[in-house]
């Protein structure tokens, strides 16, 4: 969902929080809400839980929660969230988490990847090239994204592209377009024509694509 969509979404759940009235409207709020809240921060975020321990303390201060007291102190206390989510939106903060979201989850799978390499023998080395492999495209494609290019089949449309919107520059395209082979190597199971230095190089170059873009 890009952030127009976010944008128009948030503002449709605004329109119904005005006209929410009971107990029913209250739960489809904050159902919608919840999605868009996972969405842009993250499952668990801070906010989602301080909302949560708000909406509680709202729901303790009456022994029916479908009571139009209680539901309408949640209401406006969802509705005030989802002011707050407009703002950020609009604010630019969807794109810098998502950029923080992408590093840290690339980040953690070149992890697993070395440490798996470092075991030592084939299996470990195959495994690890799968990964590598993995962390090398997701990071091509993630950039591409972020930078608003339409998505292609070919990872090798995505270099291009990237190259072409000076967002890879020098080294970084001979270099991209050198892994290529890794990738469709180690993602066809060609084993025998994989080797470990080969999975820390690419391990590497992402990494440092990271470092650049994604932190």
């Amino acid at each position: 969902m890009d952030r127009e969509a976010i944008k128009k979404r948030l503002s449709a759940l605004l329109e119904d929080s005005r006209s929410a009235k009971d107990y029913e409207a209250q739960s489809r709020v904050h159902q919608g809400r919840l999605g868009l809240m996972n969405l842009l921060y993250g499952a668990n975020s801070s906010r989602e839980r301080e909302l949560g321990m708000a909406l509680a303390q709202i729901a303790k201060s009456n022994p029916f929660p479908s009571a139009p007291i209680c539901v309408d102190a949640s209401i406006s206390l969802l509705r005030g969230t989802i002011h707050a989510m407009v703002a950020d939106v609009e604010g630019g903060i969807l794109g810098s988490l998502r950029d923080a979201v992408t590093g840290e989850v690339l980040s953690d799978l070149i992890k697993l990847a070395r440490a798996v390499s470092d075991e030592g023998g084939d299996a470990s080395k195959n495994v690890a090239a799968v990964l590598a492999a993995a962390a090398f495209e997701d990071s091509l494609r993630r950039l591409a994204e972020s930078v608003g290019l339409p998505h292609f089949e070919k990872l090798s449309d995505v270099v291009t592209a990237l190259k072409e919107q000076n967002v890879l520059q020098g080294s970084q395209v001979g270099i991209a377009q050198s892994y290529l082979s890794f990738r469709n190597r180690a993602l066809h199971a060609k084993w025998s024509e994989v080797d470990r230095p080969e999975v820390a190089s690419v391990l590497g170059f992402t990494e440092a694509l990271l470092v650049k873009y994604f932190s």
